[in-house]
């Protein structure tokens, strides 16, 4: 959730006036990973060498605040894999940054500890004494099998659901906090939408939808910047020229659902603007129309601190540290740059970009998204034990039957 003071209020509106202050970024800290997700290769990436220090990242911190900053989503990779997130964290918080931890929710997978010997949940809960109020932990099913697939980590559901339970009760009351599911939109797991909405709801929690994008073949990895980092997964594929309607029936009866639970108030935190593109995308497999304000709403900073306009773009700009970066940043060489690699962009679903323009690029946007964020969560989270109750055992296929629930 924003942080209301004076001075965000005042950057908000601006940028709903000018879509011109960058209000959100996305740090990735690291592209280090305890997991190897089906669907990600930024774990391929990772390493530890290119990493800023906290010094940097202070720095950062204070550079962010000036630019107009108000919402900084820390992702990775793993953040916790980085020593001094918490460190990080706090450095952000002390510029006045409304924070949010992209966090995977299990401490340690694949032979990768990301805690460093530490407990993972006690640095959840330093996170949360030094003022944190807001963490995403990616879930993608209800069936613990089906979601150990996709982590490729046995025990990842249960987990990565231990996580949540912890944070959500830990900031049930706390003014400004939204923890969130981030769910991957994939063919494992359309039927199961509305009910991840439901158990998200039980714990604490509000979700978000991410459709899923995959490489086309194994070596279109070169394809732009960001398909380094996606992988060649065809059961997690919705898209299928051989079964056109049967994708489409499954799609629209997925999402005409979820639409009618986020008009009924239900705790989903993309807008209807932004679902209503996701379930055109599944369908046709075409990105929204309207324009791109990547590099002026938001921006994206590597873990070596190096800047771009968003995921996809090449690192053709001025390092995000760099003593002229604010100049830089200002100058009309930036915002011509700025507005080709915008322009020659196939586009995207990433619902920190997509979304963050639909809030501020229409009424109903901006409305959903300021009345979710304001208002209250007062139905207490269950315990560990309730949310072990959601868990699906039931012997079905991991990868589920085209059409198997279109009707």
């Amino acid at each position: 959730m924003l942080k209301f003071t004076a001075r965000n209020y005042a950057r908000i509106g601006m940028a709903a006036l000018t879509r011109e202050v960058p209000v959100y970024a996305h740090f990735g800290i690291t592209h280090r990973c305890n997991l190897t997700c089906r669907m990600c290769g930024i774990w391929r990436y990772g390493n530890r060498k290119e990493e800023l220090s906290i010094d940097e990242i202070r720095e950062m911190a204070a550079r962010m605040a000036r630019l107009g900053v108000v919402q900084l989503s820390i992702g990775g990779g793993e953040p916790f894999a980085v020593d001094h997130l918490e460190d990080a964290a706090e450095a952000f918080l002390a510029e006045g940054l409304n924070l949010r931890i992209l966090t995977n929710g299990i401490g340690e997978g694949n032979g990768r500890n990301v805690v460093s010997g530490r407990n993972y949940l006690d640095r959840i809960d330093r996170c949360i004494d030094l003022g944190v109020r807001n963490f995403s932990i990616s879930l993608d099913s209800l069936y613990p099998a089906r979601f150990d697939y996709i982590c490729e980590v046995p025990g990842s559901w249960e987990t990565a659901v231990r996580t949540m339970t912890h944070i959500g009760r830990r900031l049930h009351g706390m003014p400004g906090s939204m923890p969130t599911i981030n769910c991957v939109v994939s063919n494992l797991n359309l039927e199961e939408l509305p009910d991840m909405v439901r158990f998200a709801r039980d714990i604490g929690f509000a979700i978000s939808f991410l459709p899923v994008e995959l490489l086309g073949a194994p070596a279109d990895g070169l394809r732009n910047f960001e398909a380094r980092f996606i992988r060649y997964s065809p059961d997690m594929g919705v898209y299928r020229e051989d079964s056109v309607e049967e994708v489409r029936a499954r799609v629209d009866h997925a999402y005409s659902q979820l639409i009618a639970m986020k008009a009924d108030g239900w705790p989903i935190l993309n807008s209807t603007p932004y679902l209503e593109a996701s379930r055109d995308y599944l369908k046709y497999g075409r990105f929204p129309a309207e324009g791109c304000d990547a590099g002026r709403l938001y921006f994206s900073v590597a873990p070596n601190g190096q800047f771009t306009i968003c995921h996809r773009t090449t690192h053709q700009h001025v390092s995000f540290l760099d003593p002229g970066f604010e100049d830089y940043f200002h100058s009309a060489a930036y915002e011509q740059k700025r507005m080709m690699e915008a322009g020659a962009c196939e586009g995207c679903m990433r619902a920190c970009w997509i979304d963050t323009s639909s809030m501020f690029r229409t009424i109903r946007g901006f409305y959903e998204t300021a009345k979710m964020t304001l208002t209250p969560r007062t139905t207490a989270p269950i315990d560990f034990d309730g949310a072990m109750a959601w868990a699906r055992r039931e012997d079905v296929p991991i990868v589920p039957e085209m059409a198997a629930s279109a009707k």
